[in-house]
């Protein structure tokens, strides 16, 4: 038998993860909607970086880069 208290905050640390990746993703995709056809890169770099969902704690470090490229449709 499971532990509830666990579980329920299981799923409040894995909803929130969800939530702040979702919010990182909308703001990435706005910037890059801007930059569109603007031959442009993006960078994004990460030093401890920390989440923290009170069930787990992990740290990146590193980049990601994008780069914008507009194409036409025929």
């Amino acid at each position: 038998m499971e532990n509830p208290r666990k579980e329920q905050a299981m799923n409040k640390s894995s909803q929130s993860a969800e939530t702040t990746a979702e919010t990182i993703s909308d703001t990435v995709i706005a910037v890059l909607d801007r930059l569109a056809g603007k031959k442009s890169d993006l960078k994004l770099s990460f030093e401890d970086l920390t989440f923290d969902t009170g069930v787990f704690k992990a740290r990146v470090n590193g980049s990601v880069i994008l780069e914008t490229t507009m194409a036409k449709e025929q």
